[in-house]
């Protein structure tokens, strides 16, 4: 479990419920005219410019980013592919045929089922490379979701003030009417920064770090059963899978 993940949603939901019972956040602050403007516009225009497959995969990497923590699985992989090479200098490379189905999202069994079938030290590397190189691509693009929609909100926050604007200038002979219609105007922007700033980029930026993690650990494990198919100690695969926690 990402400990930064749960203690930024922690102080997320206190930040919100002190500004509220503190009056800093207001009822006001939140309308229907803001969510219409931002909230929508800003699904729209996804819609529009990405494909259904990343919106979906977006929804379910939020998952993921509280559930899965790359650095512990780092930590666990060293001991997991010394006792794998282990194995293989006892049993040979037959042994992969037991190697964690679920660990790293079951790369090491794919890694481990390349090199049973293959049994070629530059193919193996190359086929598995491809793979980690296109899956980060892959998560970029799920990255970008939050990335396009941090460009989007403050955007449609700045739309949704215009039109808010209109709405005051119409109502200008009614002074009573004025103020309320200025802060529903008013309160599309603070809506769209908000939403921008407190959930969409650090969203991004979280997603982004996963990919440098999820690549070194993919690295690691390339790295051990290459050596494995080299028929390295288990002594070097340990040293060598070391060099990338130090």
């Amino acid at each position: 479990m990402d400990l930064g993940t749960i203690l930024g949603m922690v102080a997320f939901i206190a930040f919100i419920a002190y500004g509220v019972m503190s009056g800093q956040i207001s009822a006001s602050l939140v309308n229907t005219h803001a969510v219409f403007v931002v909230l929508g516009g800003s699904l729209v225009s996804l819609f529009l410019n990405t494909p259904f497959k990343y919106l979906v995969k977006a929804l379910t990497e939020l998952r993921r980013l509280m559930l899965k923590d790359e650095a512990d699985d780092m930590q666990r992989a060293v001991p997991v592919m010394t006792g794998l090479a282990e194995q293989c200098r006892s049993r040979g490379l037959a042994a992969l045929k037991d190697a964690d189905a679920q660990f790293a999202g079951g790369f090491l069994a794919r890694a481990s089922a390349a090199a049973l079938e293959y049994n070629d030290y530059n193919f193996v590397k190359q086929v598995l490379e491809q793979e980690i190189n296109q899956a980060a691509d892959e998560t970029n693009e799920i990255a970008n979701v939050y990335r396009t929609m941090g460009v989007l909100s403050p955007m449609f926050g700045l739309l949704g003030t215009l039109i808010g604007i209109i709405g005051v200038l119409k109502q200008l002979s009614d002074p009573e009417q004025v103020g309320s219609a200025m802060a529903v105007a008013i309160s599309s922007a603070f809506f769209g920064i908000f939403l921008a700033n407190m959930v969409c980029v650090p969203v991004a930026g979280k997603i982004r770090a996963r990919i440098w993690l999820q690549v070194r650990l993919k690295s690691m494990i390339l790295d051990g059963i290459l050596e494995i198919m080299k028929g390295s100690i288990p002594m070097v695969v340990e040293r060598r899978l070391q060099s990338y926690l130090d």
